[in-house]
């Protein structure tokens, strides 16, 4: 048989990269995370841990590579519709509603046993975080928030899961993130001059950078129908630099220059889970787990912009994230040898308090509800899920800046798509 030569390879590799990258236009699930990868995860969203039997569990519990046995390409799209609503108190009677697009989450996978099966390497190209909120030029808070807020990452993850004994498996994997993000404000030149009837310009960041986190996971199959598992990512700082640039600026305004070089640092969150998951009859498997989330972490956001510090309101933007948890459930039924149905719930606390919250983020908690399907013929693996959350009322009241006090309506459906290839 023929072997692919290794730029070849590199190419292909550097392929499905750029594929990933060019779709990674995020929709956060909780602050700024994104919904879990894979469609078969999202369909028994509160129990992935333990009911994942894809290589998408590579991102959610490493260690259970270890029960897959062969070989597998995992290629994942999840399309994200989210949108918010905002009805002020002051002034009363104010509207504003977001123009978000469909976002669309690309994954791959690419995981295969070594050494009797015992060692399983793989590797992951996913967004675990992300963000993108837009609102009309021209809404009520234009000159107090961003119309236009985008975070997006992309994680390459190289891993290995070794099964230690018959009933006891570790996995390990790093996290080689790219990110960048842009934010786009109205700019008040009238009120920045003193000057009236002056039209607005626009303020604008764009930046870049890079990070280095890991993940691990331990699984123990204590009988020969409950399985536990544990898993723990690490946190991690991304140090972005970049340009920050206001244009409109009046003639004979004095403004030396308008752009600058920007820099500023995001402190991305600790993460903590466990899974139980239990086999309740030959056809139905049942899963439940927790998160503990670190979002404290995130308590301020810093911004430099050099010589343009001045055009800026504010250059310590204070965040106070707190820590936050999730708690869900999940059951698969093996309907037949092909086919399996799944279905899934999961409680999401919002980790942004009143006193921060702004339009440029709106978040609240929820109530996840998920359905799946699983079809597996010989070598070929499809995969679909829908989740819809139901958000709790979220009524700001508390916040220093009065333009974001009032009512958020926020929707969020999720649509999610696999095929894996089995070797």
């Amino acid at each position: 048989m023929k072997t692919l030569k290794t730029p070849l390879l590199g190419r292909i590799a550097m392929l499905i990269v750029l594929i990933v990258a060019a779709g990674t236009r995020p929709s956060g699930a909780s602050g700024f995370r994104n919904p879990p990868d894979g469609a078969s995860a999202l369909g028994h969203v509160g129990g992935k841990m333990t009911l994942t039997r894809d290589a998408s569990l590579l991102s959610h519990n490493p260690a259970g590579l270890t029960e897959l046995g062969r070989a597998e390409f995992l290629a994942s799209c999840t399309l994200a519709d989210g949108d918010a609503e905002f009805d002020s108190a002051v002034p009363p009677g104010g509207h504003a509603e977001t123009e978000n697009d469909p976002q669309w989450l690309p994954a791959v996978y690419a995981v295969a046993p070594l050494d009797s099966g015992r060692l399983i390497a793989g590797v992951g190209i996913t967004s675990p975080y992300g963000q993108s909120t837009e609102w009309s030029q021209g809404s009520l808070f234009r000159y107090a928030s961003p119309y236009f807020a985008e975070l997006r990452t992309l994680d390459v993850s190289p891993a290995v899961a070794v099964q230690i004994t018959d009933s006891f498996s570790i996995g390990l994997a790093a996290d080689i993130l790219f990110s960048d993000f842009e934010l786009r404000q109205v700019y008040p030149w009238s009120q920045a001059m003193g000057i009236p009837l002056l039209p607005d310009g626009e303020a604008r960041f764009d930046a870049d950078g890079t990070g280095l986190g890991a993940h691990a996971g331990l699984q123990w199959k204590c009988t020969p129908r409950q399985v536990l598992a544990l898993a723990y990512h690490a946190p991690f700082d991304i140090d972005y630099e970049g340009d920050f640039s206001v244009s409109g600026a009046p003639a004979g305004g004095g403004l030396p220059i308008s752009s600058s070089p920007f820099d500023t640092t995001v402190r991305f969150p600790s993460v903590v889970a466990a899974g139980y998951g239990f086999q309740a009859s030959d056809t139905i498997r049942l899963g439940a787990e927790v998160e503990w989330i670190e979002f404290s972490r995130y308590d301020e956001l810093v911004l430099n912009a050099g010589l343009l510090n001045a055009l800026l309101p504010q250059t310590v933007i204070p965040e106070q994230w707190k820590d936050s948890w999730t708690a869900g459930l999940g059951a698969d039924w093996q309907v037949s040898e092909r086919w399996v149905l799944r279905a899934g719930y999961v409680f999401i606390e919002s980790p942004i308090p009143d006193s921060t919250l702004a339009p440029s983020l709106p978040d609240g908690d929820r109530h996840v509800l998920s359905l799946g399907a699983g079809y597996v013929r010989t070598r070929h693996r499809l995969d679909a899920a829908f989740a819809y959350s139901l958000f709790e009322d979220r009524h700001v009241d508390a916040n220093p800046n009065p333009l974001f006090n009032g009512a958020y309506e926020l929707s969020s459906l999720l649509f999610a798509f696999s095929y894996g290839y089995l070797f």
